[in-house]
């Protein structure tokens, strides 16, 4: 992933998707699936405690941080929790990644037209407000 500037991560329980992005294209850097385990499904049943979700792997966690190391800015997109938790392991255990994550938004499944449409405007509009460096 050498000399990506803007990376979009795409996550959920099961995988993550990078994406690099330019103004003008969208290329998938890599896909990332979690370990099974050997669980499959898992599914909540009435009248257990807790909200019946599995947490995210930590191994898997571990991998798409890594996968992200060469990226300057960093957009985090997904369904559920998983988004959240890749913030969360990233500030934790890779304080200086950490800061260059520019945001974590809730997105479904998407085309990587739509994918791509979202990191533009997304990465544009922040570029616009960030104050000019001297």
């Amino acid at each position: 992933m050498t000399g990506t500037y803007h990376v979009l991560v795409w996550i959920d329980h099961r995988l993550a998707r990078l994406y690099h992005v330019t103004r003008d294209t969208i290329a998938e850097l890599s896909s990332i699936h979690a370990p099974d385990d050997g669980r499959g499904n898992i599914h909540h049943k009435a009248g257990t405690m807790g909200s019946g979700h599995i947490a995210v792997a930590p191994a898997f966690l571990k991998a798409v941080a890594e996968a992200l190391e060469s990226a300057q800015e960093i957009l985090i997109v997904g369904p559920a929790d998983a988004k959240t938790a890749l913030k969360k392991y990233i500030d934790l255990q890779m304080p200086l990644l950490a800061g260059r994550i520019r945001g974590v938004e809730p997105m479904e499944r998407a085309s990587n037209e739509e994918i791509h449409a979202f990191a533009t405007l997304y990465f544009r509009q922040r570029d616009l407000m960030t104050p000019a460096k001297n």
